[in-house]
């Protein structure tokens, strides 16, 4: 288990830069459990996760904007979730662009929807910025203040691994133990008190 937390450790940066990019709070979680854990400080992974949501949430509302024909960006209007950002879009307008980070299932769609919005390019980079820093100040916080819970819970599930383990291999000779005697032990047992492999026959047959 501390394999997967050491592997997670080293290549960190890169996963909350990437994470973050394309999904969300999970990887900035992940990156403030990194931060608790001494690997990189608080202020780096924050940094990380800001530059990570401001450029994916960016790229895609360029994308939406300068390539609304493009048949991915029609893909996403036929969407149920799509009419929804829509609405959504229509009724807090600039204020969605901080707002939908918080909604879940609702980031592509309404990034698009602002993309094919009224809503000029400087006025979203400017609320982008503003969104993508609460955001990411607030779910790495989230990973470092839970960070110890989060530790308790890989030592737990190591100490469990263990346990199965363990209960598995005292199984396991169980079982081997079983089928020996039950393939061997009759005759065994028989020889020494005398008894022949044809006499142990003709009990099992009467």
């Amino acid at each position: 288990m501390y394999e997967v937390l050491d592997l997670v450790s080293r290549f960190g940066p890169i996963i909350v830069l990437i994470g973050t990019f394309f999904e969300g709070e999970v990887f900035a979680i992940i990156g403030g459990f990194l931060a608790y854990r001494g690997s990189h400080s608080l202020e780096f992974i924050v940094a990380l996760a800001f530059v990570g949501s401001f450029c994916g949430d960016a790229a895609v509302f360029l994308f939406a904007r300068f390539c609304s024909a493009h048949r991915w960006v029609q893909r996403w209007k036929e969407k149920p979730k799509f009419a929804r950002a829509i609405r959504l879009v229509e009724k807090y307008h600039a204020y969605f662009v901080i707002v939908n980070r918080y909604i879940y299932g609702l980031r592509m769609p309404g990034l698009i929807a602002l993309g094919l919005s009224s809503i000029s390019i400087p006025r979203f980079l400017v609320l982008n910025f503003i969104g993508a820093g609460i955001w990411a100040g607030l779910f790495t916080t989230i990973g470092f203040v839970f960070g110890y819970s989060i530790n308790s819970v890989f030592a737990r599930l190591e100490m469990m691994e263990r346990g199965v383990g363990i209960t598995l291999g005292v199984i396991a000779v169980g079982l081997a133990l079983w089928f020996a005697w039950r393939q061997w032990g009759p005759a065994v047992f028989g020889r020494a008190r005398g008894e022949t492999p044809e006499k142990l026959e003709d009990d099992r047959a009467r």
